[in-house]
């Protein structure tokens, strides 16, 4: 790997170049790409093939070695060779990701998994998104209590505290995030699982407020991930070096998470998994991180689609054939049709999709713990199915869905967790349930029958 302080020196000695330049340099060089290596989306291969998958690495091992990272403090270029990019993936792939979160009976391993593995990706399912006061504990609880979910990939983002806003870089994001700690502890011992790991800080996420979090009893080694990451597309800033720097000085597992959006400087999806590829890899590079989440979406800020979903599997195909990380995802469906049969379809045609192109945990599934369990039963029902069979599946899901979006009105907004939960008991409301059953029907007459 490359030694993290070398980065100094790289982000200090790099060609000079303005933001905008970068990413126009970017956006006609992942096309170049794409072109040069025959890359080239098909909607009805969504679960990509090894040539493609090899094709997609060898793009985005260029894409990395002749852009490079963009330094924001710098307004340098952070340079690589095509050699040694190749050396450190060859060295995390000679020794396969595995690490081991939690304590006690509820450790959790999250580790380096193969497309047509029997053994299910983990749930590592959290919460994302912004919590209000009076939901956060009922929520946390309810995702918590739930034991089939072996850890939270992300917990929490409190809106308010009060009248106090987290507002980064100042006191109120310390103040809020550690309240936010104070409750995940209070949860934990609610439910008799003191030991779960906890994820992603979400709330603190500048240098001094994650630092404020670590405390070495609650939070720390052992059930925390603190995010390094790269900003699409390929940017960096010193404080990303910085928590990286803490990560590895203190021995946590640092939060790698590749993302890219198809219709800005990414056109479709044969770039993002490019993008997502390079992304990955300049993760890889600073961060020496045995996971990575990938997530790529679109402009108007779809994730569900066809394309996202071929754009992870050339992604986790092609780091599960060259690199050897524990790729993570989520199985969730877009907020567009939140609450309708179109969002747990879509995540169904994600769990499927993914399952089969090599993801090894899960860090948002369903709308709500009850999702979650059921993205379970539809992965451990991927894994005896051939590739081709979950491939035929997801398609004719999709195509359902197509027919299916008309007859929806989609969301003005993302529903909170009282529009789907009571709060006082922590189960799903009966209309939640009702439209939640209807996607079930919908799926099992398309043949997805988990037991």
């Amino acid at each position: 790997m490359i030694p993290l302080f070398d980065f100094q020196r790289r982000s200090q000695r790099g060609k000079v170049m303005k933001a905008l330049d970068f990413d126009m340099a970017f956006a006609m060089k992942v096309r170049e790409l794409v072109a040069r290596h025959g890359i080239a989306f098909d909607r009805d291969q969504l679960i990509v093939d090894d040539k493609t998958a090899d094709a997609v690495f060898n793009a985005g091992v260029d894409l990395l070695a002749e852009i490079g990272l963009y330094q924001l403090d710098t307004q340098r270029v952070i340079e690589y060779t095509r050699d040694e990019i190749l050396a450190f993936a060859a060295e995390r792939m000679a020794d396969p990701a595995r690490v081991t979160m939690g304590r006690g009976d509820d450790e959790v391993t999250l580790a380096f998994r193969t497309a047509d593995e029997e053994r299910p990706p983990t749930l590592y399912v959290g919460a994302a998104g912004v919590i209000t006061e009076e939901e956060f504990v009922p929520k946390m609880t309810s995702i918590a209590r739930e034991r089939r979910i072996k850890g939270m990939g992300i917990a929490g983002g409190i809106s308010k505290v009060g009248d106090v806003v987290p507002e980064a870089g100042t006191l109120s994001e310390i103040d809020c995030a550690l309240w936010e700690q104070e409750r995940l502890r209070e949860v934990l011992e609610s439910v008799g699982r003191p030991g779960l790991s906890l994820g992603l800080l979400c709330t603190a996420s500048t240098a001094a407020a994650t630092m404020a979090c670590i405390d070495g009893d609650f939070r720390g080694p052992h059930n925390t991930h603190i995010g390094i990451h790269i900003m699409p597309e390929q940017k960096v800033n010193w404080e990303r070096f910085i928590l990286a720097h803490f990560c590895q000085h203190r021995g946590i597992v640092p939060w790698q998470s590749a993302m890219t959006m198809i219709g800005a400087l990414c056109r479709n999806a044969a770039e993002a998994a490019v993008a997502l590829i390079a992304n990955i890899l300049g993760h890889l590079s600073y961060g020496h991180g045995p996971i990575c989440s990938i997530f790529p979406t679109h402009i108007n800020g779809s994730w569900a689609t066809r394309d996202c979903a071929w754009a992870v599997s050339g992604a986790a195909r092609a780091s599960e054939r060259n690199i050897g990380l524990a790729i993570g995802c989520v199985t969730l469906g877009s907020m567009e049709w939140a609450n309708t049969p179109v969002n747990a379809m879509q995540g169904a045609a994600q769990c499927l999709v993914y399952t089969k192109s090599g993801m090894a945990y899960v860090w948002l599934a369903g709308q709500g713990p009850h999702g979650a369990v059921r993205s379970g039963d539809v992965m451990e029902f991927a894994c005896h199915l051939s590739r081709n069979e979950a491939m035929e599946l997801a398609r004719k899901i999709y195509a359902r869905i197509d027919e299916l979006m008309p007859k929806f009105e989609r969301a003005s907004r993302m529903p909170t967790y009282t529009d789907l939960y009571d709060p006082e008991t922590l189960e799903p409301r009966k209309e939640h349930v009702a439209v939640f059953e209807q996607a079930q029907e919908e799926l099992a007459k398309l043949g997805v029958a988990p037991s």
